[in-house]
């Protein structure tokens, strides 16, 4: 027994020194090297196989690239060029397609392509190599004025991303560089002592772009990592702090602060989320302190009473940040409630279509045919049954509220397309339990699925076609 005990204390101490060690590294080994709290990427492969096409329709002296005929004209043969990456070196294929295999993991990457005194540069940050299609990596003229603004930004203690960078305010600083690139191209070889981009009317506005972009894609990714860690421990607290005062959403007129936060505070006494995704898919800054941040949300969430899953989900939107104060803060368009939109562009129009759906939900749990007549258009047809008019369908609607009563009534709008201003294509899915009176047995459609037509008619949306709504439809 004691020796048992002595083996057991043992293990304790050396799974408690196991555990020190572990976080040890991963606080020495995860932060960067600017003294803050910003973590490096899932560790991944340490090489990478980079490939792609160099591309240079612009006005060149050809002599510039070591041609034996110097003229200016367009570069048609770019096998003269060498790409290059981490010691990584391939010859340019005729067309300017190139592939580097085995390129080594850094934070500096940058890809090169060199041909005499032309020089074009790619840079590839480590959320680019990590997380990004890497088959398809062009490089031209804006590549290299990006690459040369990044380079000179680390003068200034900056590491400018490409968002960053590409940051709508910041347009013509960064024109100015690839203007004065596209004029070098014309220079005779004598004017160019090493290459294009060390010529002073380069690397001029490439420092004045530098020194004036403001470094703030690392601190928009923090934040969306930390809304994504306040879900997950549900602290409605840090939620409050990083949802703009003045949070709405395009869809819903109904979604304010106050709502957004009643709703969760709801949702985490009841519900807990067992899967959680958080992932930026594009960024944009905007002006005004703005940014457009184009994020996929997979969440999967059960009952805390009943420990069963209740849904799963997934939503493409378009979130609009804004920085007040010291943070990032979500200012505009983040779906929340399951009526909410899982698709990207949604309008105010979605949000027209979902609230008439729910206003046909709510009629049909209360069996009140009038909303109904309000919502279905008069030429309303289907296409996979000739005798579905406004009438029959009102007529049958009328004949189930008077022998059945409703159990169940579910909806979910999966997509809308729209085609053109006034019309739409709504893929959704849905189930209806009802109890039929008189033998007091229920009849269940099963979920089906469907693409129903709505056409806004004098301002109204209203059903216009393939609405299945007879239990003979059910099947589609």
């Amino acid at each position: 027994m004691i020796r048992s005990c002595k083996n057991c204390l043992k293990g304790r101490f050396k799974t408690s020194l196991a555990i020190i060690i572990s976080l040890t590294l991963f606080l020495f080994s995860g932060c960067t090297g600017k003294g803050d709290l910003t973590f490096k990427p899932t560790s991944g492969p340490d090489e990478f196989k980079i490939s792609g096409k160099i591309s240079l329709p612009e006005i060149v002296e050809t002599d510039l690239a070591t041609s034996i005929k110097a003229s200016l004209t367009t570069i048609s043969d770019f096998s003269t060029f060498g790409v290059s990456a981490g010691g990584i070196s391939v010859r340019a294929g005729k067309d300017g397609s190139y592939s580097l295999s085995k390129v080594p993991v850094s934070d500096k990457m940058l890809v090169e392509a060199k041909s005499g005194k032309i020089r074009l540069l790619k840079r590839l940050s480590l959320d680019d190599l990590y997380y990004t299609d890497l088959s398809s990596t062009e490089i031209n003229l804006q590549s290299t004025a990006e690459a040369l603004i990044w380079h000179f930004g680390l003068e200034y203690d900056k590491d400018l991303t490409a968002a960053d960078i590409r940051a709508r305010e910041y347009t013509n600083l960064v024109a100015s560089v690839t203007t004065a690139l596209k004029l070098s191209l014309q220079l005779s070889p004598a004017a160019v002592i090493t290459d294009i981009t060390e010529l002073a009317a380069v690397t001029g506005p490439a420092r004045t772009a530098a020194r004036q972009i403001l470094e703030r894609e690392v601190l928009l990714r923090e934040a969306n990592s930390v809304i994504k860690h306040a879900f997950l421990r549900k602290d409605i607290e840090l939620i409050k702090v990083y949802l703009s005062p003045s949070f709405s959403n395009d869809w819903d007129m109904t979604s304010n602060w106050t709502d957004f936060i009643s709703y969760h505070e709801t949702f985490f006494a009841e519900k807990s989320y067992s899967e959680l995704e958080w992932k930026i898919k594009d960024l944009e800054f905007m002006p005004d302190s703005k940014a457009r941040v184009r994020t996929e949300v997979f969440v999967k969430v059960y009952h805390l009473a009943s420990e069963q899953d209740v849904y799963e989900k997934t939503c493409l939107f378009d979130a609009i940040w804004r920085k007040e104060g010291t943070f990032w803060k979500i200012y505009r368009n983040l779906p929340y409630r399951q009526t909410h939109p899982s698709q990207v562009s949604a309008d105010a129009r979605w949000g027209e279509i979902a609230d008439a759906h729910r206003e046909l939900q709510a009629a049909l749990a209360v069996e009140n045919i009038e909303i109904f007549k309000s919502r279905i258009s008069s030429v309303f047809g289907n296409d996979f049954d000739v005798t579905s008019t406004y009438n029959d369908l009102i007529t049958t609607a009328q004949q189930r509220f008077n022998a059945m009563d409703v159990k169940l009534a579910n909806y979910s709008i999966e997509t809308i397309e729209f085609h053109g201003q006034d019309l739409a294509t709504v893929k959704c899915r849905a189930q209806v339990k009802v109890i039929n009176l008189i033998p007091g047995v229920d009849v269940d459609s099963k979920e089906l699925t469907a693409k129903v037509s709505w056409r806004r008619e004098d301002g109204v949306w209203k059903v216009f076609r393939n609405l299945p709504y007879r239990f003979s439809h059910a099947g589609r």
